[in-house]
């Protein structure tokens, strides 16, 4: 681990809903499971909020749902670049029509005549993924259908980023804790959760004294409940490991907490506030909370947008560029991507965007290892990025199954690049030894 200086300040202003986008590009496989059904055809005028592609795998019937963000006429379909650099089928879809959500207030509804199981398919038409693992979004309705016997089926709640350039999670923490909350509690509802467990920036108050009481009646219905306080200096502290080993070191004289392992299910503040909605709300995930910031901005701040919106599209919502950027970074500038290009298309899974100059991000030549060790070091997984790259330089086929297998326990802090002297892509190349086994 490493310290890092204060970073992730606390946002005291309001997010701002964005212009409507004349086109939006709606991806339908941002989970990665290469199995979805269009129900739209070309020509079709489709509402907002309307299913236009639902999984047909069998082995995933409880995918999340794919929605149109905007009321209007679908003008083609295509492939594109997603913000990882790789590709989608897309609806393109030309606003046109009245809105079904938008501007409009919608009733709470009582989630507590609903049965646990009805709210797990709920889940699943609304559109809710998890986006606590930010790179490799799952459907959050599987994951509670799914969960191993091994787990203590404790919920655990991070209300902060864990790259701490992104903001958007300790945003909604800031300004909406009450919905994260609600959540939190139609979550341990749905998967029958033995306890709850906030993580939280122990340099901000507790949510637990600062969280408004809309109702008067206990919303967790007597589920155990626990806030503990996390450094978030200390990075990569919002890690899955790492975080529940914060977790356990507080929580270890507690039977029902004491039991916390990486089966468990562990959920980020955009996961619940998106639950919020769908289930109190029977609103479907339509549009993204996104810090845009950078010195390339006029202005910086959090946008409610559209599914769909594409990166240029942001820039304009900001005043257009006071210089031109030189790098694009999604999703933090720890542990996020380099954007292929500007018409990738804001998804569900992407919380931040960057615009960055050549003077705050210059661009950097490899060279070869000097085998300073910095990154064995520095890795909180005790692993050597310097040895699996290079073994991967050479043939990824003869590699041993025993370092093949130890990249699986890489977490992708991406510390090794940031100390590496060489300039090496050492956690793009683990990441990549991952993928071959899976």
């Amino acid at each position: 681990m490493i310290k890092l200086q204060k970073i992730n300040e606390e946002i005291s202003y309001q997010a701002i809903d964005s212009f409507l986008p004349r086109v939006v590009t709606v991806p339908i496989d941002t989970e990665r499971s290469g199995n979805y059904k269009l129900l739209v055809s070309e020509g079709d005028r489709v509402r907002e909020g309307q299913v236009i592609a639902r999984s047909q795998d069998p082995l995933e019937p409880l995918a999340a749902q794919i929605h149109s963000p905007i009321p209007g006429i679908v003008t083609g379909f295509s492939s594109v670049p997603l913000f990882d650099g790789k590709k989608s089928d897309a609806v393109l879809i030309m606003l046109e029509g009245k809105f079904s959500y938008r501007g409009k207030k919608s009733r709470p509804n009582k989630w507590s005549d609903i049965s646990p199981s009805e709210i797990v398919e709920m889940i699943s038409y609304y559109g809710v993924i998890n986006t606590f693992f930010i790179n490799k979004p799952f459907s959050l309705a599987t994951q509670i259908k799914t969960k191993k016997k091994e787990a203590s089926n404790v919920l655990v709640v991070r209300l902060f980023d864990e790259d701490p350039y992104r903001c958007t999670d300790s945003f909604l923490t800031n300004t909406g804790f009450d919905r994260i909350k609600k959540g939190a509690a139609i979550l341990a509802y749905a998967m029958n959760a033995s306890g709850i467990v906030f993580a939280y920036n122990d340099a901000l108050p507790s949510p637990e004294n600062t969280a408004e009481e809309t109702e008067n009646h206990d919303i967790f219905n007597s589920i155990p409940v626990k806030y503990v306080g996390v450094d978030c200096t200390d990075y990569p502290a919002g890690f899955q490991r790492i975080l529940i080993e914060t977790v356990l070191k507080k929580l270890q004289a507690d039977e029902i907490f004491s039991k916390i392992n990486i089966y468990d299910l562990l959920v980020d503040s955009v996961t619940l506030i998106h639950l919020y909605e769908a289930i109190e709300l029977h609103r479907p995930v339509i549009n993204q909370y996104v810090y845009v910031y950078g010195d390339c901005l006029k202005v910086s701040g959090i946008l409610r947008l559209p599914l769909g919106s594409t990166i240029d599209f942001l820039s304009a919502q900001c005043g257009g560029f006071l210089k031109k950027p030189s790098k694009i970074i999604i999703n933090g500038q720890l542990t996020g991507y380099l954007a292929p290009e500007r018409s990738v298309p804001i998804t569900k899974n992407v919380k931040s965007v960057a615009f960055s100059s050549s003077y705050k991000f210059p661009f950097f030549t490899p060279n070869e290892c000097v085998r300073c060790g910095k990154c064995r070091s520095v890795c909180p997984s005790g692993l050597s990025p310097d040895l699996l790259f290079n073994q991967m330089l050479n043939d990824i086929h003869k590699m041993e199954a025993g370092l093949l297998k130890a990249s699986s326990l890489c977490m992708g802090c991406t510390l090794c690049n940031a100390v590496c002297s060489s300039r090496l892509p050492l956690s793009q190349a683990i990441e990549t030894l991952k993928e071959s086994q899976s």
